[in-house]
C-alpha cells in the first residue's frame, strides 16, 4: 500500500499530538515510549521511525507548542492586544486550566523536566520563551526598556502559580493562588486600573 507523500507528516504530528498530552499529565519521567506510542495509537516502532528517542518527542513537544496559548494576542493595536492578553491570563490563571493538565500548557507541566534534559531540548525551550516574552512585550506597560523585563516576569509568575495552584488541593487556596497572581499580572499590562 502507497501512502501519500504528506502521510508520514501527518502521522508525526499526530503522535506528538498524543505524546503532548501523555507527557503532560505523566511527566517526562514517568513515561516510556512504549506509553507514549500506545496513546497515539502507533506501534513503539512508528514512534522510533519519526523520532531518534524519547527526549526527540519531548524536544518537538516543545518547540511546536511552548507559548501557543499567547499567539493569539498579536495585533497592530495596543488596547486590543492587552484587552487579548487579559482574556488569555484569564483563562491561564483559572480553575480549568489548573485541573485539565493534559490540554494546558506545556510550561507548568514540562518546564522541570526540560532543566534536567539534554541541550537540544533546553535549546528549543530557550528559543520559545525568547519568542514567548518578544510577542508579550509590546503589551507591558511602561518605558520600552522595561517592558521585556515585566513580560518575563510575567511568564514566571502565571507559569509558577499555575504549578503551585496544581500541587494544592482543589479549593480556596489554589483558587487564592491563581486569583492574587491574576490580580498582580494585570498591573503590569494595565496603565491604571
Amino acid at each position: 500500500m502507497r501512502y501519500s507523500k504528506d502521510h508520514k507528516a501527518q502521522a508525526k504530528a499526530a503522535i506528538l499530538q498524543s505524546a503532548s498530552r501523555t507527557l503532560k499529565e505523566n511527566g517526562f519521567r514517568g513515561v516510556g515510549v512504549d506509553q507514549l506510542a500506545a496513546s497515539a495509537k502507533v506501534t513503539s516502532g512508528a514512534l522510533y521511525s519519526n523520532f531518534a528517542n524519547k527526549e526527540a518527542v519531548l524536544e518537538e513537544v516543545i518547540a511546536g507548542q511552548l507559548g501557543n496559548e499567547f499567539a493569539v494576542i498579536v495585533d497592530d493595536d495596543p488596547a486590543e492586544r492587552r484587552r487579548r492578553l487579559e482574556e488569555v491570563l484569564r483563562m491561564y490563571l483559572s480553575d480549568m486550566h489548573r485541573e485539565h493538565v493534559a490540554a494546558g500548557c506545556v510550561m507548568p507541566s514540562l518546564s522541570s523536566d526540560v532543566s534536567r534534559a539534554g541541550e537540544a531540548v533546553r535549546e528549543a525551550y530557550r528559543r520559545r520563551m525568547v519568542e514567548l516574552v518578544g510577542v508579550l512585550t509590546p503589551a507591558m506597560r511602561g518605558p520600552q526598556k522595561e517592558r521585556e523585563t515585566r513580560a518575563w516576569a510575567m511568564v514566571a509568575a502565571i507559569v509558577g502559580a499555575v504549578t503551585i495552584a496544581r500541587a494544592l488541593p482543589a479549593g480556596d487556596q489554589a483558587r487564592a493562588v491563581l486569583e492574587s497572581t491574576l490580580d498582580t499580572v494585570m498591573d503590569a499590562i494595565t496603565e491604571t486600573r
